[in-house]
């Protein structure tokens, strides 16, 4: 009798699964374009699998407000070069960050932190060299942008990145001087997704710089047209509000907003003639 309990047991939860997974894809499957390529980069890691499929039980069912969080992504990031690295297993990943999703409370959440974003703290004439290889890549981003060779440009602006992701300072002003360039840069790979029109990947790239400098003008004024892009105009406006309040006289921001004039306007017309043409007569 206790055989056949465990063979049924087994039988069932193996249906358990089978239906999780389905639902799983179902979900991923109506979710935006955005949202699965977001979630793409982690599904080959069992551990990082599990945890985008935890995104499935929101309370209101909104996947894609986990799909699209910048926060998140940049966890999920962290947690995948963390395993590409040897320097967690996916055993302690999947224990970490669902410490670190379940409470910022969670002292699971420094060690993660701890584990995940080694840096090297930097006297400032090593600084110096540190940032001047950052400025060399950033410079050559530029110049594949400006000829429109913006997967090169993406490359060199990653590269960059990933040198002042890598270095801290030991005083509040070199920190400072790198804060400032990661924002720059985080800003330079959001001016390529624009050009590609990924606007959700750009607004994400925004965020992360605005979170450092919320008074960015740049910042602001990128993620409202990206916003824009995605017809998201309250969010747009938003960002263009502050925008005005910083900077009453910005003539960038009255562009935008007029942009974002034509768009709505635009949209009108189009649901007008769709309208029209649904109840005309035969």
């Amino acid at each position: 009798m206790d055989a056949h309990q465990r063979k049924e047991m087994k039988k069932a939860l193996r249906l358990q699964r089978k239906q999780l997974a389905a639902r799983f894809q179902q979900v991923v499957m109506e979710a935006s374009y955005e949202a699965q390529k977001n979630i793409a980069p982690f599904l080959e890691y069992r551990s990082l699998k599990k945890i985008v499929q935890t995104f499935t039980n929101d309370p209101n069912n909104d996947f894609e407000k986990w799909a699209c969080n910048p926060r998140v992504l940049e966890m999920l990031y962290r947690a995948k070069e963390a395993i590409d690295n040897g320097t967690m297993t996916e055993d302690e990943v999947e224990h970490m960050m669902l410490s670190y999703i379940k409470s910022d409370q969670n002292p699971g959440k420094e060690v993660f932190k701890m584990k995940t974003q080694q840096k090297a703290r930097l006297a400032t004439e090593q600084l110096v060299g540190a940032l001047n290889e950052h400025l060399v890549e950033r410079r050559a981003g530029n110049d594949a942008y400006k000829a429109k060779k913006f997967e090169e440009a993406m490359q060199s602006y990653i590269k960059a990145l990933s040198i002042v992701n890598l270095v801290a300072g030991m005083s509040s002003e070199d920190q400072k001087e790198i804060d400032l360039n990661k924002v720059s840069c985080l800003l330079n790979i959001a001016a390529v997704h624009m050009a590609k029109k990924e606007y959700g990947s750009a607004i994400i790239k925004c965020s992360e710089a605005l979170e450092m400098d919320g008074a960015n003008i740049k910042g602001l004024l990128r993620r409202a047209k990206a916003y824009a892009g995605r017809r998201e105009f309250e969010k747009a406006h938003a960002d263009l509000s502050k925008v005005k309040d910083l900077e009453p006289w910005n003539l960038e921001a009255e562009e935008v907003g007029r942009h974002i004039r034509y768009l709505r306007t635009q949209d009108a017309d189009k649901d007008r003639a769709l309208c029209a043409e649904m109840f005309s007569s035969e």
